[in-house]
């Protein structure tokens, strides 16, 4: 019998040789297996799997050592903050965001020197100033609102940024809602976007029948990112 640990690190193996993986599942992944391993509970976190052919040769995933660190005391300084991650390994950057008048938001990046030093931190729990952190692999922004923002279509005529927010934050804190509008006519094209912090709750929304919003069913589908759609209204003329 396989030791628990090698066989999910077999299943992390099968998974991103036989399925299709956009980069946040990915790493969803990643850290579900690493923190399993590490016999830590694993985030509830989706990703989603796309069956493809195997090439029967393991694909070559290129991973920076880019950090996001979420949940931190409002304290926390930068030195304090990189004293911290350098039990881990050599760090080049690492800043913490805050806001004009110089107040943390609660999150930071910092970047390694070495990749392997991302995956140090990750079979950990963090505490840093008296509160638990959560250190994750960076996602680049354009990956991010990929599996974030979403289509919304059939939109009744009377639907407007304010209700479609509303509706949509039964399914998770919404970021941005957004009614696509004519601009002669300054009436609704019966369709829009909507981004949400995360994609945990995609499921309950996405693709399924019988959602009403404004006495109308509409539609969910992930939005596409805008050069796909470039290059398919270029097939199409």
């Amino acid at each position: 019998m396989l030791h628990p640990a090698t066989s999910l690190q077999s299943l992390y193996l099968l998974a991103i040789t036989s399925y299709s993986l956009d980069l946040v599942s990915l790493l969803t992944l990643e850290t579900n297996v690493l923190r399993r391993i590490s016999g830590l509970p694993s985030p509830r976190r989706h990703f989603h799997l796309m069956p493809t052919f195997a090439t029967g040769s393991y694909p070559t995933v290129l991973l920076d050592s880019k950090m996001f660190v979420g949940g931190l005391n409002w304290d926390t300084t930068d030195e304090g903050l990189r004293k911290y991650f350098s039990e881990f390994g050599k760090v080049d950057a690492c800043t913490i965001m805050r806001d004009p008048d110089g107040r943390s938001r609660g999150f930071a990046f910092l970047t390694f020197d070495d990749p392997e030093s991302v995956n140090a931190v990750m079979i950990r729990e963090h505490y840093l100033d008296g509160k638990a952190i959560d250190p994750k692999r960076a996602i680049p922004r354009e990956e991010h609102l990929r599996n974030t923002r979403y289509f919304v279509g059939g939109l009744a005529p009377t639907t407007n940024a304010e209700s479609m927010r509303e509706f949509f934050s039964a399914f998770g804190k919404v970021v941005d809602a957004t009614v696509m509008i004519d601009r002669e006519s300054g009436r609704s094209k019966g369709f829009g976007f909507v981004t949400f912090e995360d994609s945990n709750n995609a499921d309950q929304f996405v693709g399924k029948l019988g959602l009403m919003l404004d006495d109308k069913q509409i539609e969910v589908k992930m939005a596409q990112p805008r050069s796909q759609r470039d290059q398919a209204r270029s097939a199409n003329t």
